[in-house]
């Protein structure tokens, strides 16, 4: 069964946090580092739009996001930071529509008080326990909505009970997942034209087990100060790993179906599907700091009578606030 599009959403941070990883090697000669201003004050408009495409019609949304980041304090390996969603719009015709805009008013301002690293990849959440019992209270607010609807009042609950009850380790993913994406292109020690290539799991958009991704992360731009420069880091499903999803779907379909799973049906099960992934995420970085990022990821899936192409894009730009 398809993964609905909120729960993309809403897992997002899960699938791009490894990209932080590249954050903590030291930079090298030239390249500016990451070194905002204590007491600056910075605008993160964040755009997401997505279109999934079916026989029976086509399904958008769109969810526009204003928050405010603050340095507050450099310390001895990092910076502590606050940031505060100040507002958000949602919409579309996607039945997903109602969760994402009452997920996102669960968020609105609710000050988060985090530590970061040297390269600004927050580490952790310094007022985890007050975050919390602010959701908590704006969820009863919301939840309303939702009584004549029980399914949809299920989904709710569960998306509630993900931000309440998010373990420490990984609630700055939760709540700030857009500052890790940015840090992801900060503090790199890149020169240009190298590559940095990692394997690691990746959110399968079928559900299921996650699948194992290969990602590319250049340095493909740079001008004679390295001031400007631009990454592009591209994902795709490894060809093994996906082999082996699609034949273990296969053989879990026949299974279900009451067929024989034998090796021949598998090969013929699997040749009829076709099911590809891929994102490319580009950064422009000026004078250290992340100040867009773009990014766009194309699911396809064809079979069982199923006909499914997914488009989702991301575009995060960071302005100094007025």
């Amino acid at each position: 069964m398809m993964t609905p599009g909120f729960a993309r959403a809403r897992t997002f941070a899960a699938s791009i946090a490894g990209l932080a990883m590249f954050a903590a090697i030291p930079a090298i000669a030239g390249e500016k580092i990451y070194d905002p201003p204590v007491g600056s004050r910075w605008s993160i408009e964040t755009q997401m739009q997505g279109e999934e495409v079916r026989p029976d019609g086509t399904a958008t949304s769109l969810i526009k996001t204003r928050a405010e980041l603050t340095i507050e304090q450099k310390t001895a390996d990092g910076y502590r930071i606050s940031y505060v969603q100040r507002g958000a719009t949602v919409e579309g015709n996607a039945r997903s529509v109602p969760l994402r805009r009452a997920y996102a008013k669960a968020l609105e301002d609710v000050v988060i008080r985090a530590s970061t690293d040297a390269a600004g990849k927050p580490l952790r959440i310094d007022n985890l326990e007050e975050a919390r019992r602010q959701i908590r209270a704006r969820a009863d607010e919301l939840v309303g909505q939702f009584d004549r609807r029980p399914a949809a009042r299920a989904l709710f609950d569960q998306l509630m009970a993900e931000l309440v009850e998010v373990d420490a380790s990984s609630a700055a993913g939760v709540y700030i997942d857009s500052l890790a994406l940015l840090a992801a292109a900060q503090n790199t020690g890149m020169k240009q034209g190298e590559v940095r290539q990692v394997t690691k799991p990746a959110e399968n958009p079928l559900g299921g087990d996650a699948l194992k991704s290969n990602e590319r992360f250049e340095l493909v731009e740079t001008d004679a100060t390295a001031s400007r420069l631009k990454f592009v880091n591209a994902t795709s499903v490894d060809p093994a790993a996906m082999n082996e999803f699609m034949q273990s779907f296969a053989r879990s379909l026949l299974a279900a179906s009451g067929d024989s799973v034998t090796p021949e049906l598998v090969n013929r099960l699997v040749d009829s599907m076709v099911f590809s992934f891929g994102r490319q995420t580009e950064f422009e970085v000026q004078d250290g700091m992340t100040q867009k990022v773009a990014e766009r990821s194309t699911t396809v899936f064809r079979g069982m009578e199923q006909n499914l192409i997914q488009t989702d894009t991301r575009t995060i730009r960071m302005t100094p606030a007025p």
